[in-house]
């Protein structure tokens, strides 16, 4: 079996990053079509919504469970399977009319992404230590950003021209893609296998699970991400329901939105020597202006591009947000890389879904202002951890001598 190390990783990294958006492109891509599977389908836009939900639920169970298998059996072999079973997974979707059948297929889709997207965020961690591990892993949300950007806009045009079942087409033709060049140049990353013992693995849980900046970030990438997934269901009954606008342009605001991310990301990277509460709380003051700004928006200026305005300024602080605490969280555990990034990712995925759907279809957001409503809901949970953070600064200066 062929093995990467730290001087012969470059195809590897290429691999890695590939990779890394499959969970962006796997929910993104068809979002331009979710009105018209509505009615290919004669059912309902809740349903539609769930198929998303399933995706992201699936994805959060998988990471749970994941790690350990990773940490055993290896990083490869998983991920070959795992990409094999996607395309035809996806080819299957694409010739169904039972939205039961869908949403099961999207669950499964969902735990087959974990098992990629783990073990190529689990790479970094196995090949990589000290300040070229803190790059990469600062790279991944802006990487992992290009799927939000460039699926939905590919989305829109696949679906003017071909429809929603096109869409899914091109995720197994990228799925088969990503398989051969891993038979080509990929290969195996974890250095030493750990045993399956159940009685250990629980007691790395426990200890994993009872860190406190742990728990923190946690639930910090939860409510960040939360916010983009909300955009995702609603956003695309806003523009073509309520707006009356194309496919298209629910794909080009995806992008936007993607692109909203990335900065968020990239600004998050310009500032790594930059204390993690001083980026926090900067982060939700950002969010809660804009916020305030699109609740409080006249009635005769609530438009679709104030909507945007408003939505990418949010979508780029909460993705300063997400990234500061992935970083850490990813880089907390590096004897149990695998188990700690599964954990982080499946607890944050499941939350997501959960904090996304509940926010959605409590809200029911039509316009404008509800859809401030939804953001002002999930900034909430991430005012805690601010207050947390400034406590935790203010008392490390406290101790310093004078």
């Amino acid at each position: 079996m062929r093995r990467i190390t730290a001087d012969n990783a470059r195809f590897g990294v290429f691999l890695a990053f590939l990779l890394i958006p499959l969970s962006g492109i796997g929910t993104d891509i068809y979002l331009p079509s979710m009105p018209s599977m509505a009615g290919s389908l004669a059912t309902t836009p809740a349903r539609i919504q769930l198929t998303l939900t399933m995706f992201v639920a699936g994805y959060g169970l998988g990471q749970l469970v994941i790690g350990v298998f990773l940490d055993r059996f290896g990083r490869w072999r998983p991920t070959l399977i795992a990409l094999a079973l996607f395309a035809l997974s996806s080819v299957a979707i694409a010739m169904s009319d039972n939205i039961v059948w869908i949403c099961l297929l999207r669950l499964l889709q969902g735990v087959l992404g974990a098992v990629a997207v783990v073990a190529k965020r689990t790479f970094f961690v196995d090949v990589f230590s000290g300040p070229a591990l803190r790059r990469y892993l600062t790279w991944l949300t802006v990487v992992w950003s290009l799927g939000p950007i460039c699926a939905p806009f590919l989305g829109g045009f696949i679906q003017v021209h071909w429809g929603w079942r096109a869409s899914f087409l091109v995720l197994a033709l990228f799925s088969v893609l990503a398989l051969v060049l891993e038979l080509i140049g990929g290969g195996e990353t974890l250095a030493q296998p750990q045993a399956l013992d159940v009685r250990e693995v629980i007691a790395r849980a426990r200890q994993i699970l009872g860190h406190r900046a742990y728990q923190r970030g946690v639930l910090c990438i939860s409510a960040a991400y939360a916010m983009v997934m909300a955009w995702n269901m609603a956003a695309p009954f806003i523009v073509e329901d309520v707006f009356h606008h194309s496919p298209t342009t629910t794909g080009s605001l995806a992008l936007l939105m993607g692109l909203a991310w990335m900065c968020g990301g990239l600004i998050a990277r310009a500032l790594i020597a930059q204390p993690a509460w001083r980026k926090h709380q900067g982060g939700v003051m950002m969010m809660a202006v804009f916020i305030v700004l699109l609740a409080l928006l006249p009635a005769h200026w609530q438009s679709l591009a104030a909507l945007a305005v408003a939505a990418f300024a949010i979508h780029m602080a909460a993705g300063l947000v997400f990234n500061i605490h992935f970083a850490d969280v990813l880089s907390m555990f590096p004897q149990s890389a695998a188990l700690a990034g599964g954990i982080a990712g499946g607890i944050a995925f499941l939350a997501t879904s959960v904090l996304s759907s509940l926010s959605v279809n409590v809200v029911h957001p039509h316009s404008t202002a509800s859809m401030s409503l939804v953001y002002g809901l999930l900034a909430l949970i991430l005012l805690p951890a601010a207050v947390t953070l400034g406590r935790a600064r203010a008392g490390q200066q406290a101790r310093q001598p004078s």
